[in-house]
């Protein structure tokens, strides 16, 4: 039987629901455990607003530090808005410090309400885009294809809109009832039990079993797919392009490393109410409520550290270095020459005609530019094109006899218009001057 809402106690002149859904006083064991929740909250508040305002800054003023809008980078756009979810669900635990300057935990209330909307939203959206991250990796890890901007842009609108209807919709069935005191924080009545489970307990759930799912396939079929590349290229007598199929295994575990966080962090608070579940909606412990509270809220801290730790990695691996041109020595610059995964385009002089082929693979700008001949008649250049908000790109681990790659054969000089007005209609980076003198020589 779920406890009664009235009658209302009397807390200086305001009636309040009574205990369960009110707690007052504070004990002492939620009155000291509060504080490292609070002060953990407060730590990823700033490390996730810093990082937010620093990425943004970087896609405003994108032409100073890359050859290519950052905005483009799916990876990038994915943990910036990872760590928009992360700041909701700390900036609830902030609360905790109004709870123990009072003393209390008092519903309905506006802190209280506050409290219990942004954790559900945070927790709900940060699982979500955990989720979205999983299949984003596997997608183009394993099929080596990018999302187009416009379904990644109504993924991501999606996930939102989804996250706050599940987080509004128990509001507008039970109003000021749903959002009360649960355990050491403002959460759904435990007299909802059914409303816990279908907007949130089931989805957090599908979230963590889902990217474990989800990440052991990659690994595995990335594997198979690895193997199947060499063993092909061996018959062939075709080598692969080994930085690319390294490159790209990069990629993948360093994505990794955010979902496995969150498994991680929101696993004890996520036991618990399994565990709660299982014995009739019975509260656990209001010290381990404390230690799950502090791990979930870390959620925002350790995604921002991850995120600066890896962050010239991901952008070398997965953004065109900057141009020489504007910042010599960039930090994405090396002694080689720039590199990173981008589409480009190698162009083979033969006979007095060409094939243009499109593939994927590293591409050393300062190599390219050399225009050095490979052979007596037949020449191969390889220029940037860098990723385009609707663009696609050919399958990253693919054998080397050209399958499902675009080749044609036309005469020099009607492919030579063509190429300019391919460059012109897609805004890719020019041909290297290079080119156009070996060609006409």
């Amino acid at each position: 039987m779920s406890p009664p809402y009235t009658p209302k106690v009397d807390v200086e002149g305001t009636l309040y629901y009574p205990y369960p859904h009110s707690l007052n006083p504070l004990p002492n064991i939620l009155r000291h455990g509060l504080i490292p929740v609070g002060i953990l909250a407060a730590l990823s508040v700033g490390a996730t607003l810093t990082l937010i305002v620093f990425i943004l800054w970087r896609v405003l003023t994108w032409k100073m530090h890359y050859r290519t809008f950052l905005g483009y980078n799916q990876y990038v756009i994915l943990v910036l808005n990872l760590l928009l979810a992360d700041l909701q669900q700390s900036a609830a635990f902030l609360v905790s410090f109004h709870w123990i300057r009072t003393g209390m935990i008092l519903a309905p209330s506006t802190p209280c309400f506050a409290q219990a909307w942004m954790l559900h939203s945070g927790d709900v959206s940060s699982g979500f885009f955990v989720l979205a991250i999983a299949v984003h990796t596997f997608y183009t890890a394993v099929h080596g294809q990018r999302v187009g901007h416009k379904t990644f842009a109504s993924v991501i609108v999606c996930i939102w809109a989804f996250a706050y209807v599940l987080t509004g919709i128990g509001v507008g069935l039970h109003g000021h009832q749903y959002f009360v005191r649960a355990g050491a924080w403002c959460w759904v009545s435990e007299t909802y039990e059914q409303e816990r489970l279908a907007f949130h307990y089931i989805w957090v759930f599908i979230v963590q079993f889902g990217t474990i799912l989800i990440y052991v396939l990659t690994f595995i079929m990335l594997r198979k797919k690895t193997s199947q590349v060499f063993a092909q290229a061996q018959q062939s007598g075709n080598i692969p392009n080994v930085a690319t199929v390294k490159a790209v295994n990069r990629i993948t575990t360093l994505m990794t490393l955010y979902p496995c966080v969150y498994v991680l962090l929101t696993l004890p608070l996520s036991a618990g109410r399994m565990w709660s579940m299982a014995h009739g909606g019975a509260a656990y412990g209001d010290a381990y409520a404390c230690v799950a509270g502090a791990m979930i809220t870390s959620c925002g801290w350790v995604d921002s550290l991850l995120y600066t730790l890896t962050r010239r990695r991901l952008l070398r691996e997965t953004m065109p270095a900057t141009s020489s041109r504007r910042t010599r020595g960039s930090e994405f610059d090396n002694e080689m020459g720039s590199k990173g995964i981008t589409h480009t385009r190698t162009v083979t002089v033969e006979g007095g005609q060409m094939m243009d082929t499109l593939s994927l693979s590293p591409i050393n700008y300062s190599r390219a530019n050399s225009g050095a001949a490979s052979a007596p008649h037949t020449t191969d250049y390889a220029y940037e094109h860098p990723p385009s908000p609707a663009g696609s790109i050919e399958p990253i681990l693919s054998d080397q006899r050209h399958s499902g790659q675009n080749k044609t054969r036309v005469s020099a000089r009607s492919q030579e218009l063509s190429l300019e007005e391919q460059e012109k209609e897609d805004e890719i980076a020019p041909l290297p001057p290079g080119w156009v003198r070996h060609r006409e020589s």
